[in-house]
């Protein structure tokens, strides 16, 4: 890592509840704290907490504020959507050159940093932070927050609700797998369909539809590739909505996502677009990077090219 006497790193750390790697992370990090402090580098650490003001978003807002340069994510695409949430919020959106962000991935789904390539593996990890090497992404932002990897509606709020209660339930299962249960169950329960219009650039739909992905990055929920040809970098949301389809043809669907190759069924569509309005007439459930939030009947989706400079592989 190039000398920089004055940056001042932040860990920002969700508990990991695996104690194995819980231990490899906590030996990894006094390690490079040991080697980044004795070339007068300031580092410190922090772990998050469910309520109060030790959330991520919090966490990272007062980073800013006390004038951490960098700060390092260690969880999924939860927290990394609140810490980014916490730093443009900071920033007033005007993120500043010299800032970077950097991920260490112990979260269920890693999705953001599967994309760039960043390793599952702690060590591993640890290496692409001390490497130093960079690349600009996009940011999204529905209504007034701000996303990494997607904002999907429909369906697939319905699907994450369910798999973070299935993780919560059954620590034993693997957390991957929690995504294609819940999607499975879903299906088999009932198959919901969602009157939606979509307008943006060059889009001007009205339909019955089970989803609509405005994707970031290809990936989402672990295993499922609902935009393969997805760019962080290119300025630009890949958007995919499925319309409606009967229980055994929905299965068959959920294969073809898992491979990406779904794109060409009859049933689906794939937009590009930098900004989207989606409203319907009745409160759209909808979740950003797995969290599920408020159902609201319009939602305004635009994105901020190449706005953060994070670490990568």
């Amino acid at each position: 890592m190039p000398k920089k006497v004055s940056m001042k790193i932040k860990f920002i750390v969700k508990p990991i509840l695996k104690k194995q790697k819980a231990k490899e992370y906590q030996g990894e990090f006094l390690k490079l704290k040991k080697e980044l402090q004795e070339r007068g580098e300031k580092v410190e650490e922090v772990f998050t907490a469910t309520s109060g003001e030790n959330n991520a978003r919090i966490l990272a807002q007062k980073a800013i504020e006390e004038g951490f340069d960098r700060i390092v994510l260690v969880g999924g695409d939860g927290l990394l959507n609140e810490g980014v949430n916490g730093i443009i919020e900071a920033t007033q959106g005007k993120i500043p050159s010299d800032f970077t962000l950097g991920t260490i991935p112990t979260g269920s789904g890693n999705n953001f940093a599967k994309t760039l390539k960043i390793p599952k593996d702690v060590k591993e990890a640890f290496q692409v932070i001390k490497k130093d090497k960079t690349t600009l992404v996009d940011i999204g932002k529905v209504n007034e927050r701000f996303f990494v990897n997607v904002v999907s509606f429909g369906f697939d709020a319905k699907v994450n609700k369910l798999a973070n209660e299935i993780k919560e339930k059954y620590h034993f299962l693997p957390k991957e797998g929690s995504y294609l249960i819940a999607a499975l169950k879903e299906i088999i329960v009932k198959i919901p369909l969602y009157q939606v219009e979509l307008k943006g650039e060059g889009i001007n739909l009205r339909n019955k539809v089970i989803l609509v992905a405005v994707n970031n990055g290809p990936s989402y929920g672990a295993i499922f590739k609902i935009a393969p040809a997805a760019v962080v970098n290119d300025g630009k949301f890949d958007v995919c909505l499925i319309e409606s389809v009967g229980r055994i043809k929905a299965l068959f669907d959920i294969y073809r996502v898992i491979q990406g190759t779904h794109i060409h069924l009859p049933e689906v569509k794939m937009l590009k677009t930098s900004s989207l309005t989606v409203s319907a007439p009745e409160p759209l459930p909808y979740e950003t990077d797995g969290e599920v939030l408020k159902p609201k009947k319009e939602y305004r989706v635009s994105i901020l090219p190449k706005a953060l400079k994070i670490l990568v592989s």
